[in-house]
């Protein structure tokens, strides 16, 4: 099993992204760690805009906050 520990201010930076799009019912989260020094953390949903599908991702964390 693979297990991340996200800060408080990541998971809420997550649900404000989330709530931009009421439509959408699934989040992927997606972690890199290969770094060795931090783990890049990206939220992203899937979505249709004018009839095309689109998936829409977001930085929660990156290497600024490092």
């Amino acid at each position: 099993m693979n297990e991340i520990s996200l800060h408080r201010d990541d998971l809420e930076a997550i649900l404000q992204f989330i709530k931009k799009y009421p439509t959408v019912d699934f989040t992927t989260i997606s972690v890199d760690s290969s770094s060795g020094i931090g783990s890049i953390v990206k939220a992203s949903v899937f979505a249709v805009v004018n009839g095309d599908p689109v998936t829409i991702t977001k930085a929660i964390v990156d290497e600024s906050s490092w």
